[in-house]
């Protein structure tokens, strides 16, 4: 994984355990989510009121897959994540987070999760 990789998937974590600021931070203005359910184009105040109150993501893994960078702006990750919600069994996905460099600060321009 490369230095950058290293900060995408900071951030990507983030996403999982951080609470409304994480996502106000690092969304761009136009966010594509593709969960299964929910297929549309949030802004960042849209995608931090999808964080609930109750317990966030633990027991968190993530396998690093692929990296796509298609110029030095944009970056795609592609990994497998493992994580636990309350007691709930774990919950498995096969994820893919697209980013766009805006002013020297990586956001999340999409964002797919697929059961697995």
């Amino acid at each position: 994984m490369a230095e950058n990789d290293d900060i995408l998937y900071e951030i990507e974590r983030g996403f999982w355990t951080g609470g409304p600021e994480h996502y106000l931070a690092n969304a761009d203005e136009a966010c594509l989510v593709c969960f299964p359910g929910m297929v549309k184009t949030l802004g960042p105040a849209e995608l931090a009121g999808t964080v609930k109150e109750g317990p966030r993501w633990r027991d968190l893994e993530i396998t690093p897959k692929a990296t796509v960078r298609p110029t030095p702006q944009i970056a795609v990750i592609a990994y497998e994540a493992s994580a636990r919600r309350g007691s709930d069994a774990p919950y498995r996905v096969a994820v893919s987070s697209g980013y766009v460099e805006r002013g020297g600060k990586w956001k999340l321009a999409w964002h797919q999760q697929t059961p697995l």
